[in-house]
């Protein structure tokens, strides 16, 4: 449902304007049992214009309730580290992909939006986890994201992998600069949600906590306004649904047209140009998706189906 509601929603649009924002998570409702919050963060979230923020939630098969006020904080994490060992050549665990805390961030209809950046302060126990990364559901969550200390903190370092890493097991205390830098295809031109995991491993006990506050994730966002399809004077676009792989667009200029495909969470699948002619779409996958036409200078855009 959410994603024929993106689609119909950035149908016959052309960009309007733009707006940076930051939304700040701080966690300030937080509560320590036995009053505790259960596993969604209750404080209100951040606000902007465009853009819809979720709350925070943890996925975490055995915690039930956060350790800690003022953050976001649980126990229970993978284990593999060795009190008193700061090598990190010695540490035994794996990411668990089956525990980690989360945000979903959400365009408002008619909008589309970049995301540029996530910083964050990073906090553990004195048997908490020493490395930690953050993924998202733009690959799957297959990778980790770009990781980088900024500003530098020697508390603190990247591994290979984009894995952050606790150096010194002695401190406890949170600690500034874990900073994620989004760009390319999978961050820009989104008309759809885009899910950010943050996991912790390499625990020394299984009391021992992943905590993150000041959670600030930044980007743009562009608002859409009607724009009628039939502003490119005699436009054609045919077949719709397209079933052997060749969607053909005209125009009565017979000019060159930048055409750009969308898949149903926002992401470009094709970018090419056109003049009168046939865009190749035999590599796109069964679905709805959007299609933006650009011609000396008017935009239009339609709802396509390939079968």
């Amino acid at each position: 449902m959410k994603k024929i509601y993106l689609l119909g929603a950035i149908l016959a649009t052309t960009l309007s304007f733009g707006q940076v924002f930051t939304g700040t998570y701080n966690f300030a409702s937080v509560t320590a049992p036995p009053t505790g919050t259960g596993l969604i963060d209750p404080t209100p979230v951040p606000t902007a214009t465009g853009i819809v923020f979720g709350s925070f939630s943890c996925v975490n098969s055995v915690a039930t309730q956060p350790t800690a006020g003022g953050r976001f904080s649980f126990d229970n994490q993978p284990l593999g580290a060795t009190n008193g060992d700061n090598n990190y050549a010695n540490l035994t665990g794996a990411i668990d992909l089956t525990n980690y805390m989360q945000v979903t961030i959400t365009p408002d209809a008619g909008t589309t939006y970049d995301l540029t950046g996530i910083t964050f302060r990073h906090q553990r126990s004195g048997t908490g986890v020493r490395t930690y990364a953050v993924r998202s559901s733009a690959d799957g969550y297959a990778t980790n994201l770009p990781a980088s200390i900024n500003p530098a903190n020697a508390e603190l370092s990247v591994q290979t992998g984009d894995v952050f890493f606790r150096v010194n097991d002695a401190t406890t205390t949170g600690q500034n600069g874990s900073t994620i830098t989004l760009s390319g295809a999978n961050f820009t031109g989104l008309t759809g949600p885009v899910t950010f995991r943050f996991y912790g491993w390499n625990a020394e006990g299984t009391g021992g906590t992943n905590s993150i506050d000041d959670v600030a994730i930044s980007g743009n966002v562009t608002a859409l306004s009607t724009n009628e399809f039939g502003n490119i004077a005699g436009l054609k676009f045919y077949p719709n649904p397209v079933t052997d792989g060749k969607l053909f667009i005209s125009s009565d200029s017979n000019s060159t047209k930048t055409v750009a495909i969308y898949d149903a969470l926002g992401k470009q699948v094709l970018n090419t140009t056109v003049e009168n002619g046939f865009v190749n779409t035999s590599a796109l996958n069964t679905g709805v998706y959007m299609v933006k036409i650009t011609e000396e200078g008017k935009t239009a855009a339609r709802k396509l189906v390939i079968k």
